[in-house]
C-alpha cells in the first residue's frame, strides 16, 4: 500500500511556536520572566566572549543600554529554554577566514557548554550574514541549525535547517495579524510560528506590551500549539524523517528515542521510540 504520512508534533498537534533572541543583553531578564509567566519556550543565542560587558550604544538612532548578562547567570536565567551559539565576539562570519570563524564558534560552544552542562548545537548568524562556506564551517563545528534574519511571514518548516528563516521579527507591523492567522486557521501540514528579535529593542522603545500582548494571545491556544525551543523542533523533525518503512510502506520502525505522532487517512497515530508499528 502507498503510505503518505503527515507529520504531527508532540501530542498530535499540528502547530508549534518558538522564539529566538540574540546577544544576551540584560534585557533578557525581563523577556525570560514574561516567557515563563505565559508558558513560552525559546532559544537565546549568546556571545560568551562579551559576558559582563557594560555598554551604552546608539542603535537605530536610539541611545541603548547594551550591557550583557554575567556568565554566572546563564544556567539559571535560561533554565527551561535553549542556549545556543552566536559566536564568541559577534563578528560577521562572511568577513573573516573560515579558521577564525571556526574558532569563534567552537570557543563559544565550549564556554556555553561549560556554563550550562548541555550540548550546544544551535546557532544564529551574527548580522544575518552567511554563505555556503560559512554553512560548511558550522557543520564541521557541530552546529545542526542556524537562524537567519530573513522573515518569511509564513509558517513553513525549512528545507535546510542551516538556513532557517523565521516567520517574522517582533516589530513586524503584521505580528498580531500573523498570530491570529496561525492560531485560528486550520492547518493540513505541520506549521511553525518562529518569532525572533533582540530583547533590548523593547527597552529602546518602551514597548514591552508588544511581546506581552503576543504571548497573552497565543497562550489562549496552548492546547493546540506545541511550545518548543528551536532545537526541540529540529530534533523532532529529524527523528520523523528517520522513520524506517517496509517496502510496501505498511510497517514502520522508529529507531530514535523519541515518541512521534503522525496522521494517516485522517487518523492520528503514535509510534514510540525503538518501536515497530504496523501493518497499517
Amino acid at each position: 500500500m502507498g503510505l503518505g504520512l503527515t507529520m504531527l508534533f508532540e501530542d498530535g498537534k499540528r502547530k508549534a511556536l518558538t522564539f529566538s533572541y540574540d546577544d544576551g543583553t540584560i534585557h533578557d531578564r525581563k523577556l525570560v520572566s514574561l516567557m515563563n509567566r505565559y508558558g513560552m519556550k525559546g532559544t537565546f543565542n549568546l556571545n560568551s566572549g562579551l559576558f559582563g560587558k557594560k555598554e551604552q550604544a546608539v542603535i537605530n538612532g536610539i541611545d541603548t543600554d547594551f550591557s550583557r548578562i554575567e556568565a554566572e547567570e546563564v544556567k539559571t536565567l535560561y533554565a527551561g529554554h535553549e542556549v545556543a551559539s552566536h559566536t564568541l565576539n559577534h563578528p560577521s562570519l562572511t568577513g573573516i577566514p573560515s579558521n577564525m570563524g571556526a574558532a569563534e564558534v567552537l570557543k563559544d560552544r565550549y564556554n556555553l557548554e561549560e556554563l550550562t552542562g548541555e550540548l550546544i548545537r544551535g546557532f544564529a548568524y551574527p548580522y544575518g550574514t552567511y554563505n555556503e562556506a560559512v554553512e560548511e564551517m558550522l557543520c564541521a563545528c557541530g552546529i545542526e541549525y542556524a537562524r537567519t534574519v530573513c522573515s518569511t511571514e509564513k509558517f513553513e518548516l525549512p528545507q535546510d535547517f542551516l538556513e532557517w528563516h523565521p516567520t517574522c521579527h517582533h516589530e513586524s507591523p503584521r505580528l498580531m495579524e500573523l498570530a491570529e492567522k496561525f492560531c485560528k486557521e486550520k492547518s493540513w501540514e505541520a506549521e511553525v510560528f518562529y518569532l525572533w528579535g533582540h530583547s533590548y529593542e523593547f527597552s529602546q522603545k518602551d514597548n514591552w506590551q508588544v511581546i506581552e500582548d503576543f504571548m497573552k494571545y497565543v497562550s489562549g491556544y496552548k492546547d493546540e500549539i506545541w511550545l518548543a525551543t528551536n532545537m526541540e523542533i529540529v530534533d523532532y523533525v529529524k527523528a520523523f524523517k528517520n522513520l524506517r518503512r517496509s517496502t510496501d510502506g505498511s510497517i514502520l520502525y522508529n529507531p530514535s528515542g523519541k515518541t512521534l505522532w503522525f496522521e494517516l487517512y485522517g487518523k492520528s497515530h503514535v509510534i514510540h521510540g525503538n518501536e515497530k508499528y504496523g501493518p497499517l
